[in-house]
C-alpha cells in the first residue's frame, strides 16, 4: 500500500521528507494535493515517516508510568535538555576507536531503550490499539531496528595547546546541551574527540527517559566490558539483558491494582497530612513568579572519615546511611529557614525482581521523605524516626502528582505543588570503570540547568576512602554560584557534625538567633 501511495506521489511530482519534531514536509506542485491526498498523507503519516527515516518497527507498547511523567516533563519545561544525562568518558592510553565504536554498537543494540521513539495512539495506520485501554492521543513506545552507528574521530591535536583546550571544552559543551525529539528514535549522543596522541573523550549523551542512575552504572560497565573483547578480537561474555523496557510497561500495566493503589494514596496522604508547602531557604535573588530552568551544579567531596561515620552511625541504629544523609539534609534546611518540618523528594530506584536487575530504562520514581524536627529529640533517635517514614514511603510509592491528590481529596488544605528540595542519594550509580592498558575516568557535564530549586547529591565512591562525591544543582534565579558552593560544603560539614555526636540533641546544630531573610542582595550572575 505504502509502496503503491509513493509511486502515485512521483508521479504526481510530490517529494516528501522528515522534518524536525516528527514533521512529514512535502513539496508539490499546486495542483497536485487534493483534499483526498493530504487527508491519505496524514492517515499514512507515520509509516511515511518510518519509510523515509529507515526506522522498522520491532516491538511496540504502552509507555510506562515514569516514562509517561518523562514525556510531560519533557514538554512542560522552558529548556528540555535540563533532562539530558551527558557523560564525558576521557581515556587516556591507546585507544583503539574501532573497537569503540564496535562496543557502541553493541551496546545500543542490546538494550531496546536506547532505540525508541514515542508516538501518540492513532498515528499509526490502523492504529486500534490501546483505544479501549489508555485512548486514543495517549504515547506508546516503538522499538526500532538501530540504526548503523557512525563514530568519527574529531582530532584537535593540530591546534595550538590554549585553542585546543578551549574547543575542546566548546565540543563537549555543545554536545552535552543539545536537545532530543522524542518522536525520533532516541539514540545515544555520541563524540568522540582524540584530545592528544594518548588523550581521547567519548561524549555519551541519554535522554532521561532511556536511563535512570541504575542504568548508567549498567551501561559504563557494560561499555568497560564490549570495548576490552573488541579490542582483543574474542566475542564479549555479557548475558543478554533480563528485561527490555517494553516488558517493564507491559508487566507495570498488568499489575495495575485499583483497590492497591488507593491504598497506596491514603497511606502517603496521611504520612504527609499537615506538611507545610515551602521552606523559606534564603536565596540571593526575590524569586521570580515562574523559574526560568537557568541553573548550575557545583560539586566537591565528602572524606572517607564522613562516609564512615555516616556508615558506623546507620549500622548502630539499625538503619540506612541514606537515613542518616536524608535526616542532616532536614537539619540543615530546618537551620536556614526555621522551619521544622521538611519534605525531600528522593528519587527511588523502584526494581523489584532479579529480571529487572540488568534493565536498561527509566525506572526510578520520586518518593516524598518527611523530616519532622523535634530540637529536644537526640539525632539517633530523630534518624529512626526519619528512616521508619522513609521506608514506609518507599512501600507505598506512587507519582507524586497522584499522591497530591490523594491529600486534597483527604481534606488538606496547603498542599504543595511540587517539592522544591531533593536529595539524590546515589548509591546505585557506579561510575568508576576500569579498562585494560587505558586509564579511565568518568563525569557528568550537566548542563547550565536545573530541574528542580535545590537537589543535594551524595555518591558512595567505589573505594570507601574517597568517602562521597558530592553535587549541588541549583536554580541561578535564586542563587549565585558562591552561595551554592557554600550551601553544598555547609551540608557536608554539617553531616560530618551530626554523625560525629549520635545522642547529642537536635538542637545543637539549629540556629539559636534571628533566621536571615529569605532575599538577599540581587547580585548579577
Amino acid at each position: 500500500m505504502i509502496d503503491a501511495l509513493l509511486d502515485r506521489l512521483s508521479a504526481l511530482d510530490v517529494r516528501l521528507a522528515a522534518g524536525p519534531g516528527g514533521v512529514l514536509r512535502y513539496d508539490a506542485p499546486r495542483t497536485a494535493l487534493t483534499d483526498e491526498l493530504l487527508a491519505e498523507l496524514r492517515h499514512h503519516k507515520r509509516e511515511l515517516l518510518d519509510r523515509l527515516t529507515g526506522a522498522e518497527v520491532i516491538d511496540r507498547a504502552p509507555v510506562s508510568d515514569q516514562q509517561a511523567r518523562m514525556i510531560a516533563g519533557h514538554h512542560a519545561v522552558p529548556h528540555s535538555e535540563v533532562w539530558n544525562i551527558p557523560t564525558r568518558i576521557s581515556f587516556t592510553g591507546a585507544l583503539d576507536p574501532e573497537a569503540l565504536r564496535s562496543a557502541l554498537t553493541e551496546l545500543t543494540a542490546r538494550h531496546h531503550a536506547l532505540h525508541t521513539r514515542f508516538v501518540r495512539a492513532g498515528e499509526r495506520t490502523g492504529d486500534n490499539t490501546g483505544a479501549g485501554e489508555t485512548g486514543a492521543g495517549t504515547w506508546w513506545q516503538e522499538v526500532v531496528v538501530p540504526p548503523p552507528l557512525d563514530l568519527p574521530v574529531e582530532d584537535l591535536t593540530g591546534l595550538p595547546a590554549a585553542e585546543r583546550e578551549d574547543r575542546f571544552e566548546e565540543l563537549c559543551r555543545e554536545t552535552a546541551g543539545g536537545g532530543f525529539d522524542l518522536t525520533r528514535p532516541v539514540l545515544p549522543r555520541l563524540r568522540l574527540l582524540r584530545v592528544a596522541e594518548d588523550r581521547w573523550a567519548l561524549m555519551f549523551v541519554l535522554h532521561h527517559i532511556c536511563a535512570d542512575g541504575w542504568s548508567l552504572s549498567l551501561l559504563l560497565a557494560e561499555i568497560a566490558e564490549l570495548y576490552t573483547a573488541a579490542a582483543a578480537g574474542v566475542p564479549h561474555t555479557l548475558a543478554p539483558p533480563g528485561a527490555q523496557s517494553t516488558d517493564y510497561a507491559r508487566r507495570q500495566l498488568a499489575h495495575h491494582d485499583p483497590e492497591t493503589e488507593a491504598r497506596r494514596a491514603a497511606y502517603c496522604a496521611a504520612y504527609l497530612d499537615g506538611v507545610p508547602s515551602g521552606v523559606p531557604v534564603p536565596t540571593d535573588r526575590p524569586r521570580p513568579e515562574r523559574l526560568s530552568g537557568r541553573g548550575d551544579t557545583v560539586r566537591g567531596l565528602a572524606s572517607g572519615e564522613v562516609r564512615a561515620a555516616v556508615e558506623e552511625f546507620a549500622a548502630a541504629r539499625h538503619t540506612t546511611p541514606f537515613a542518616v544523609a536524608a535526616t542532616a539534609l532536614g537539619v540543615f534546611l530546618a537551620g536556614l529557614s526555621g522551619e521544622r518540618d521538611i519534605l525531600l523528594s528522593v528519587p527511588y530506584a523502584n526494581r523489584q525482581g532479579t529480571a529487572f536487575e540488568s534493565l536498561v530504562a527509566m525506572t526510578s520514581t520520586a518518593v516524598m521523605v518527611r523530616v519532622r524536627i523535634d530540637p529536644d529529640e537526640s539525632r539517633a533517635a530523630l534518624v529512626t524516626r526519619t528512616g521508619e517514614g522513609a521506608m514506609g514511603a518507599m512501600a507505598h510509592v506512587l507519582p507524586t502528582a497522584r499522591i497530591m491528590r490523594a491529600m486534597r481529596e483527604a481534606g488538606a488544605r496547603d498542599v504543595p505543588d511540587r517539592v522544591p528540595h531533593i536529595l539524590a542519594f546515589q548509591n546505585s550509580l557506579d561510575t568508576d570503570i576500569e579498562i585494560p592498558g587505558l586509564r579511565v575516568e568518568v563525569e557528568d557535564l550537566a548542563p547550565p540547568l536545573s530541574r528542580s530549586e535545590l537537589c543535594f547529591g551524595l555518591a558512595p565512591c567505589r573505594d570507601r576512602v574517597r568517602g562521597y562525591r558530592t553535587f549541588l544543582e541549583y536554580s541561578a534565579d535564586l542563587w549565585n554560584r558562591g552561595t551554592a558552593e557554600d550551601l553544598l560544603s555547609s551540608y557536608a560539614a554539617l553531616l560530618a557534625e551530626f554523625c560525629a555526636f549520635p545522642d547529642r540533641p537536635v538542637s545543637d546544630l539549629l540556629p539559636t538567633g534571628p533566621i536571615p531573610p529569605t532575599t538577599g542582595k540581587a547580585d548579577a550572575v
